[in-house]
């Protein structure tokens, strides 16, 4: 049975899609705070699915996102600011 997880290698080239798509697609113009992949907005999909792609519900958790900067403030020594 082939690993379903050999269809997740992408190339460097393919790799870097999204990135470029993100520095210069319109269809991002005004928007912050989503996440990319597969050269388009990701879809947001439950914790338990099966899908190799798409952002999980704590990806975009607002209350885990605060958590994270300040442990990242405490572990760092340095205050952010946005």
């Amino acid at each position: 049975m082939p690993d379903p997880k050999a269809d997740r290698h992408k190339t460097p080239e393919q790799g870097a899609a999204t990135s470029v798509w993100c520095a210069v697609s319109p269809q991002l113009n005004g928007m912050g705070g989503v996440y990319c992949g597969d050269v388009d907005i990701a879809e947001a999909v439950p914790a338990d699915s099966l899908k190799g792609s798409g952002v999980r519900p704590w990806a975009i958790n607002a209350d885990f996102a605060a958590r994270l900067w300040t442990l990242s403030e405490r572990l760092t020594g340095t205050k952010f600011t946005i």
